[in-house]
């Protein structure tokens, strides 16, 4: 019977209420239990959505593009040198592509 009143208490916020929840926070000078407590979020659920939604908005980690590639000219003929990785003839782009992961 506990069980059933705890499940009626819970509530399901959508992706919307959850990251203006996370604004409110940042600027609220609270801390993460007494927010909480405000909102009836339980703090583990509080991280989650934290690492989940702020780090999609903050620019992602995981930068995507170009590398830099130092193409040098000498004696003995190094084409390119990636991560370390000397390169002493032409590749395909791919290639370096694949250096890079």
């Amino acid at each position: 019977m506990e069980q059933a009143e705890e499940k009626s208490l819970r509530r399901r916020r959508n992706r919307q209420q959850i990251r203006s929840l996370l604004i409110e926070f940042e600027k609220s000078e609270l801390t993460v239990k007494d927010f909480c407590n405000q909102h009836a979020i339980s703090p583990a659920n509080f991280h989650k959505w934290k690492s989940r939604y702020k780090s999609n908005e903050r620019g992602k980690k995981k930068t995507l593009g170009f590398a830099t590639v130092d193409v040098v000219s000498s004696s003995t003929s190094l084409f390119a040198e990636v991560k370390g990785i000397r390169i002493y003839q032409p590749v395909s782009a791919s290639f370096l592509k694949e250096l890079l992961k």
